[in-house]
């Protein structure tokens, strides 16, 4: 008896297990845990902070879902292991991604987030992002989208990346990022390249073209030495829901885009995530700046 059959045999055991409490209201929290691990919320928090001014911060922060999207799809297709069949457990989603199984790419995210943010964040909320971290990857199994192997696995691989954009952060984040003027941040950049590529050949073509549009209008605005102005609550707050409402009516909400009644293909899909990107980098600043902050002024 081999151990890859052991494995698999323990894993459709507790995949039976955690799916046999299903309810509908259960159903509905998981649904809602499991989005914790979605790249496009790790994304929004990336834009929240890059919209406060804290420029640096937003671009690590995107960063780490860069690599974590990168390295977990490329495993996914190293090891090409079908996800749970829906002949034999209760598939209540499918999140848009048509991949493999393993690791679990939310578990990895979450982990990733938890790892990167550990020593930034206070005691009482490194409990609870923990449980954050084990409830996602719960909610991957109980949605009937991983085994408890990828999840563990995405887990371990998770907290590895955000060590490691924590330790590039430390080293690099007073760098000016200048296009003209890269020195000790050429290897991050040429990391990131390859990652953004990982991601569109391996993962999601479509959500590469955000990453591409962020990083273009990030290294715009640090070219252009730009800058945004410290804003009150209110203010910020306008912000927010002005950026978000937009960035939502661009499309970067999923991957089925649907426009005036006909689905766009994925040429035009990766336009508009890439459009969605410079928004949150260097459009909705600039726009800002210009369109309230200035009349403000004046």
């Amino acid at each position: 008896m081999s151990i890859l059959f052991v494995i698999e045999q323990f894993d459709y055991a507790f995949l039976q297990a955690v799916q046999a409490g299903i309810n509908p209201l259960f159903t509905i929290i998981m649904l809602a845990i499991t989005f914790l691990g979605n790249p496009i919320f790790w994304i929004v928090i990336a834009a929240a902070l890059y919209w406060r001014g804290q420029e640096n911060r937003g671009f690590f922060m995107m960063n780490l879902v860069v690599f974590a999207s990168a390295v977990a799809g490329g495993l996914k297709y190293a090891f090409v292991r079908p996800r749970p069949s829906a002949s034999d457990f209760n598939v209540m989603t499918g999140d848009g991604y048509n991949t493999y199984s393993f690791p679990s790419g939310h578990s990895t995210i979450i982990a990733a987030a938890f790892a990167y943010c550990y020593n930034m964040i206070e005691k009482r909320w490194k409990v609870i992002f923990a449980m954050v971290v084990v409830l996602v990857a719960y909610s991957r199994m109980y949605l009937g989208m991983h085994y408890f192997t990828d999840v563990i696995a995405g887990i371990v691989i998770g907290l590895v990346i955000g060590k490691l954009n924590l330790v590039a952060r430390n080293k690099l984040f007073h760098k000016n990022f200048k296009p003209s003027k890269l020195e000790d941040e050429l290897a991050l950049v040429a990391l990131i390249a390859v990652a953004v590529l990982g991601v569109m050949f391996l993962r999601s073509f479509p959500m590469a073209g955000m990453f591409i549009g962020f990083y273009a209008g990030f290294f715009l605005f640090k070219e252009r030495e730009a800058s945004q102005s410290i804003l009150l609550k209110k203010m910020l707050a306008a912000k927010y829901a002005v950026g978000f409402a937009l960035l939502g009516g661009i499309g970067l909400v999923g991957e089925e885009i649907v426009s005036i009644g006909f689905v766009l293909t994925v040429p035009q899909i990766f336009v508009l995530y890439a459009f969605g990107g410079f928004w949150i980098s260097w459009l909705w600043p600039m726009l800002f700046e210009k369109a309230f902050i200035a009349k403000t002024i004046a």
